[in-house]
């Protein structure tokens, strides 16, 4: 037994220091010496163009950092995920993010992903002359309920004293509501890139979108609390990534159309379109005070930035029944690992 030790010994000696030298690591190896941290990201086809630079150009790698890409075609079943501890970081709009909060998720906002309020659009059939919301009156009217569309469409009525009953509200989701418009099944829709575009080239008319009324429609990035606290070195890694693909979109515009066209299965002009519709705010902007959507200004308080957006976004969910516990802005949004990455108190 002793030989055999003993020769064990001089294998490891001898062996592990020759797959250092030619590029190999065992996992021991990697974990004493730090390795490569991992972090496993929800993400769904949006414009997140960051992501898909970051991700396409191997930078999370190049920080430190084993990204697992986990793929989700809407909101809600990321809740399970966080929930269960089986996704870390999650793209996600505003107003799916209050309503996970307040179903018990714990999960907190920590900046903007992108803001899409330019790009969820009012399309109208094109014999409809539609200038204002009372035009919509008796209209057959498609939205998804409880996302920033449907938002902008209570908004946009209430400016004109009418409700969500003077029109024919019909629930659909974003891909039904294309087949519904093609075939005049609804008379306007209220819906998210890419579907949008997609109504516009079957020769529907934009309207007016979110950002036209003051419903802004930020995507965000949501960490569980948690693991957020157990891996702020991660999460300010993950940051610095984001930050240098924010700024790099313009260096590699071709890149990030071509990335939206794959994901977002459009042609390239479409994809065009959207790139240059969408804000990407580097995250010296999110903390700026001229910022519409400052993760920093406004907290705590409510009084502007994202958290008056995310006040407001809460009140209007809660008002409409969709949630049936208020959410605090405070309580969803943690602006100090953003305040860590800035340096700034």
């Amino acid at each position: 037994m002793t030989t055999s030790l003993s020769i064990t010994r001089f294998i490891r000696a001898m062996l592990i220091p020759t797959l250092l030298a030619l590029g190999f690591a065992s996992p021991y190896a990697l974990a004493q010496s730090g390795g490569n941290k991992p972090i496993r990201i929800a993400w769904q086809p949006d414009p997140n163009v960051p992501l898909y630079l970051a991700r396409d150009k191997k930078w999370f790698e190049q920080e430190g950092l084993q990204p697992e890409y986990i793929k989700f075609l809407a909101a809600p079943p990321m809740f399970a995920a966080l929930q269960s501890g089986s996704v870390d970081i999650a793209d996600m709009g505003l107003a799916p993010a209050i309503i996970g909060k307040s179903q018990g998720i714990d999960l907190k906002i920590v900046m903007v992903a992108l803001d899409v309020s330019a790009t969820n659009v009012l399309v109208a059939q094109k014999q409809l002359a539609i200038s204002s919301a009372k035009d919509l009156k008796g209209k057959r009217v498609g939205a998804q309920k409880g996302t920033t569309p449907y938002f902008g469409l209570v908004r946009y009525l209430e400016r004109d004293g009418l409700g969500i009953q003077d029109v024919q509200f019909i629930d659909l989701t974003a891909p039904n509501i294309v087949p519904a418009f093609r075939k005049g099944e609804v008379d306007v829709a209220w819906v998210w890139s890419p579907w949008q575009n997609m109504l516009v080239g079957m020769g529907g008319k934009p309207v007016v979108s979110n950002k036209d009324i003051g419903a802004l429609a930020p995507q965000v990035w949501a960490v569980r609390t948690d693991w957020a606290m157990k891996n702020a070195d991660v999460l300010q890694k993950f940051m610095k990534v984001i930050d240098n693909a924010f700024q790099q979109i313009g260096a590699n515009r071709d890149l990030a159309i071509s990335q939206l066209s794959e994901t977002l299965n459009v042609d390239k002009d479409v994809a065009g379109q959207i790139l240059q519709a969408n804000d990407y705010p580097a995250l010296k902007t999110q903390a700026s005070a001229g910022y519409a959507l400052s993760a920093i200004v406004g907290y705590p308080g409510a009084t502007g930035g994202l958290s008056k957006a995310t006040k407001e976004a809460a009140d209007f969910l809660h008002s409409q029944g969709i949630i049936k516990v208020k959410v605090s802005a405070d309580d969803i949004i943690d602006p100090e690992p953003l305040k860590q990455f800035l340096k700034v108190k």
